[in-house]
């Protein structure tokens, strides 16, 4: 990475301390060898972190890695800021790197290094091996609570009653860009999986509405020449947040464990 230090520990910065930002806050706050909270930044949120609340300018000046946490609407500015400075960003909002093609086309003129978890998913890693051989296909699919999708672009627009699906139905089938610009708070893991197989235009969606899901599930369907991959997993929505799981947060986390692990698994 273009800026994390091995002589002290490395400085993070939370852009954004909803129920994925806090968690976060909550595991550097409690401990992760290597790593410390320098500071965090959301006009809304609560600070009971012990360290500074900062607007995104001091917050990218101060730091060695910047962890977004936002609305996908707000990640353009955070983003070409941090790709200004040359600072490192991790996204969680994967979604928004398709969504807001801006942000791609800057970060190809800086030197920072983007980083992005696995979010919600499972199974990236066999993913990732696979590119090396070739992917022909890939496909996903996603179903939730139908009141998960609330507010979501393509629910609006489509006039979709959340409240009158009885059994399970799909509301949406497309590809991971058109999935991420009609659900752009829900479906991070599509954005995540085209990102790390064969782009938004190739990888398939389908997105589910079940009354009697019992949590957020997501099964990826990858295909190669000399390899199939098919991985299924259910996480309990956030409490804080049913649009997302409890899965996100942990994967950032442990992807901050790996920046200072003298062994990482991949």
């Amino acid at each position: 990475m273009t800026s994390i230090p091995k002589d002290r520990p490395i400085k993070i910065g939370i852009a954004g301390i909803g129920a994925i930002g806090g968690a976060v806050a909550r595991a550097l706050k409690t401990g992760i060898d290597g790593l410390v909270l320098d500071c965090i930044c959301d006009p809304f949120a609560q600070n009971p972190y012990g360290c500074d609340a900062v607007d995104f300018d001091t917050l990218i000046a101060r730091v060695d890695l910047v962890v977004e946490c936002l609305p996908a609407h707000v990640v353009p500015e955070l983003a070409l800021k941090a790709f200004a400075a040359n600072r490192d960003i991790l996204f969680i909002s994967s979604a928004a790197l398709l969504v807001y093609p801006e942000i791609l086309q800057h970060h190809k003129k800086s030197q920072s290094r983007a980083l992005i978890p696995s979010g919600a998913l499972a199974g990236l890693d066999g993913v990732k091996a696979m590119k090396e051989m070739g992917i022909t296909a890939a496909r996903i699919a996603t179903t939730k609570k139908p009141m998960g999708y609330t507010s979501a672009p393509h629910v609006t627009s489509q006039k979709i009653d959340l409240t009158k699906i009885t059994e399970k139905t799909r509301i949406f089938e497309g590809n991971a860009l058109e999935a991420s610009q009609g659900f752009p708070a829900n479906i991070n893991v599509a954005a995540t999986l085209s990102l790390a197989s064969i782009g938004s235009e190739k990888t398939r969606v389908e997105i589910w509405a079940d009354p009697n899901a019992t949590g957020n599930a997501h099964e990826i369907t990858v295909t190669s020449a000399y390899s199939t991959l098919t991985c299924r997993i259910e996480n309990m929505p956030d409490p804080q947040n049913p649009k997302s799981s409890v899965l996100a947060a942990q994967s950032i986390v442990a992807t901050l464990r790996d920046l200072s692990s003298a062994i990482v698994v991949s």
